[in-house]
């Protein structure tokens, strides 16, 4: 990038630092996720004495900050028992426009480049072992080093065995191996403070995203709060077969992969449920319209959950999101079929743009809106 510069985080970065964070981790999913909580871990770090602020970097695009990383130290526990000094980073974080651009590897090639320079022995880290091998990091388990913490079962230990990485940055500083015993508190509490991540996010959603309504992903924790939308009074008469839509969430890593499934918010608070879907995968398990070819012709499901936030337009909102994502995936037309009863939601997807063909309501996304 030709304008790109590197430098150190300055405190008056800190907001934009929490906002690049937020968008940057949006649409991030894996099993066990429960939430979007890497800007907590910024909030919670803030003037935590764990950072080692000499290495907390920023990458800058014509005066906008467009990539951050932070530093936390670290230690390990030799055989004998003595602790080794380390280094962690994490979160590493790059705004979406400005992914897939060498931005995040230059963050890190970058820091740790001054981290060898400062004297520490290695860098350890939990991360995608698919991309950080490529930037000459290694599995921890080849230089004997164990992940330890009370709160670890085999199969934690077993799913960190390939996350768990190592960059060496004094030759034999890791070969004796050892346990990797010592994270800053900060980490853990960002994974399991829920009151205080709640207070937190609903105060950083409604300064940076006043009165909007935002998509997320569909994460773990939501599994109970959908079921008690889908049995309430002012939904369970268009969402019959609960059963048969918790099943379809619960493997939405698997038999239902091909559904895009969000929880809409509005000022931090979750309130509905959406999700699009391409008809061509979708006809496996639905026989109503029939498509010979993918990303053609896609369809859309919708719920407000929570009944004070009925009637206040927030449904279409929902769906003008749905629909922007899906022009920018060059999808061509969206179909739905509500309930003929469903008089409200009827009202909300007309006034969306879609017309009623006699058996559905159809938008071809080619117009002009």
């Amino acid at each position: 990038m030709k304008n790109l510069t590197i430098r150190l985080e300055q405190p008056e970065d800190h907001n934009a630092i929490l906002r690049l964070t937020y968008e940057a981790f949006l649409t991030l999913d894996y099993p066990g996720r429960r939430r979007i909580d890497e800007h907590y871990l910024i909030h919670l770090l803030k003037n935590s004495a764990s950072v080692i602020r000499e290495l907390c970097f920023v990458a800058e695009n014509d005066g906008e900050i467009i990539g951050h990383i932070l530093y936390t130290g670290s230690k390990f526990k030799r055989p004998d028992g003595t602790e080794a000094d380390t280094v962690t980073f994490g979160p590493v974080s790059v705004l979406p426009k400005h992914q897939k651009k060498g931005i995040g590897k230059t963050l890190i090639s970058h820091s740790i480049e001054k981290a060898r320079d400062m004297g520490y022995g290695a860098v350890l880290i939990v991360g995608v072992p698919d991309y950080y091998p490529k930037l000459g990091f290694k599995r921890a388990s080849d230089d004997g080093l164990v992940i330890g913490g009370d709160g670890l079962t085999c199969a934690d230990q077993l799913l960190m065995t390939d996350a768990f990485m190592t960059y060496e940055l004094k030759p034999g500083y890791l070969k004796d191996g050892g346990v990797f015993h010592f994270l800053a508190p900060e980490y853990d509490r960002a994974e399991n403070d829920d009151e205080g991540y709640d207070v937190f996010n609903k105060l950083f959603m409604t300064e940076n995203f006043p009165n909007e309504l935002t998509l997320r992903p569909f994460f773990d924790n939501d599994i109970v709060l959908m079921n008690r939308w889908l049995y309430a009074g002012h939904v369970s008469p268009w969402y019959e077969h609960q059963e048969d839509w918790m099943n379809e969430l619960r493997e939405r890593r698997g038999e239902f992969l091909f559904i895009s499934h969000f929880i809409a918010e509005h000022n931090g608070v979750p309130i509905g449920f959406c999700q699009y879907y391409d008809m061509f995968d979708g006809q496996e398990h639905e026989n109503w319209v029939k498509t010979s070819a993918r990303c053609s012709l896609f369809s859309i499901d919708y719920l407000i959950g929570e009944p004070e936030y009925l009637h206040l337009g927030l449904g279409q909102k929902m769906i003008a999101e749905l629909l922007s994502k899906l022009r920018k995936k060059g999808v061509k037309s969206v179909i739905v079929r509500p309930e003929k009863e469903n008089f409200k939601s009827n009202r909300t997807i007309e006034a969306s743009g879609f017309k009623w063909d006699g058996n559905n309501y159809m938008l071809d996304l080619r117009q002009p809106r």
